[in-house]
């Protein structure tokens, strides 16, 4: 148990485990792409630019784009749950991988963009998403004993 000592007394903490804290990250990060999201909403000709008159059952590149926002959506959303339930070995790596890949495609798709709220999000997205690779990578371990259980 760790303490922080002050001028009256002292603080009680203690360890959390890294698949919680990993797990809080992925939250935070969905807040931010969703805040991001919703904001830009409401950037001048968003809506009529891209969406309005584009978006019908028989367009096949808006079923796509659609898509494929579900599709790198759900993966931050469902890394919530399968970072805590998933064995380390396979969790680690997911959340080595996939934050890589994010932060690569954040990169890449606001290269151009102006707006300042987006430009912080996406500094936010990609703290957060080093934030978990590092946790991800210091993934804490256990000494194997020499007798095994039998």
């Amino acid at each position: 148990m760790n303490s922080v000592t002050n001028a009256t007394g002292v603080f009680q903490d203690f360890q959390i485990n890294v698949k919680f804290k990993i797990s809080a990250l992925w939250v935070a990060v969905m807040f931010c792409y969703v805040y991001g999201d919703y904001i830009q909403l409401h950037v001048p000709g968003i809506l009529t630019q891209t969406w309005v008159d584009n978006v019908t059952p028989e367009n096949t590149n808006a079923q796509l784009e659609f898509f494929a926002i579900a599709l790198l959506m759900a993966i931050p959303s469902v890394m919530i749950f399968f970072t805590l339930t998933l064995k380390p070995i396979v969790n680690r790596w997911l959340n080595i991988i996939f934050p890589m890949c994010y932060i690569a495609l954040l990169i890449s798709v606001n290269l151009e963009e102006t707006w300042a709220y987006y430009l912080f999000f996406t500094a936010v997205e990609i703290i957060i998403s080093i934030a978990i690779i590092l946790y991800a990578w210091k993934w804490p371990k256990t000494e194997q004993s020499a007798v095994s259980n039998v």
